[in-house]
């Protein structure tokens, strides 16, 4: 379920506490950490905030986490846990959309946990976004997007408006989470960001930098649900809703300056 959460104060809060599992639950997930690793995927198993509360009202969201890690996090996406130690993992990213109307969407590198998979930029929450218990969604937001994208939220020269628009709450029958996103609007066209984004592919490349994304795609605003299911790629869960979402948003604005 989608959420327009724009003009809403957001509180996100870490709570000193790991989320306790049973012995034999820890040890299925520690051997199937392993077993990928061992088939070359680029993964470790850092901290992960798991969402133990969150509360929508009309003023405000309040997100409350404890702790997980990401061995943790993919075996409920690939297994599945009991639902009383599921991890609902806390993650932030961007919808970027071109000056010529295409959300820019990216397809996760071979070397990645879930090659081919279609996402926004973004990424789970880093220790250095916490300070005394409070987490800095912006800031791992902006971090995400400058490292997989090689795009600054904070240059005006580049970036023409962004903010926190969408909360993303999974469903009953999807990998549990809570995902924030910006939106940001940028000045390059669709060709513009391809070619900005080979020169940067190529930079990490010749540097032997990490490779997120092996490739971008780009989306109609007109009709970007179509363009996605052209696609045969598996993809995020939030990413159809997400883009649909903003699409039928924009068009209502459109519709209500020309009244």
């Amino acid at each position: 379920m989608i959420y327009y959460i724009e003009n809403k104060a957001l509180r996100a809060e870490l709570k000193e506490e790991t989320l306790e599992l049973p012995q034999d639950l820890r040890e299925k997930i520690n051997a199937n950490f392993e077993k990928m690793k061992s088939t070359g995927a680029n993964i470790w198993n850092g901290e992960v905030m798991c969402v133990s509360d969150v509360g929508i009202t009309d003023r405000q969201v309040d997100i409350t986490c404890k702790k997980t890690d990401y061995a943790h996090y993919l075996y409920g996406e690939r297994i599945g846990c009991p639902k009383e130690y599921e991890c609902k993992n806390l993650s932030a990213g961007c919808l970027l959309e071109t000056s010529d109307g295409y959300y820019v969407v990216g397809e996760l590198d071979d070397t990645t946990s879930y090659p081919g998979m279609l996402q926004v930029t973004g990424g789970g929450v880093d220790k250095k976004d916490i300070t005394d218990g409070h987490i800095d969604i912006l800031q791992t937001i902006k971090r995400e997007t400058k490292e997989e994208m090689n795009i600054d939220l904070d240059d005006s020269s580049l970036v023409k408006e962004s903010g926190i628009c969408y909360i993303y709450l999974s469903n009953e029958d999807e990998q549990p989470g809570v995902e924030l996103f910006v939106k940001a609007k940028i000045n390059l066209t669709a060709s513009q960001m391809q070619e900005y984004f080979e020169s940067y592919y190529k930079y990490l490349q010749e540097n032997g930098l990490e490779l997120e994304f092996k490739t971008l795609h780009y989306f109609s605003k007109d009709h970007p649900v179509e363009d996605l299911d052209k696609l045969n790629n598996p993809r995020r869960y939030y990413l159809k809703p997400l883009m649909q979402f903003d699409a039928q948003r924009d068009k209502k604005d459109h519709e209500d300056m020309e009244l």
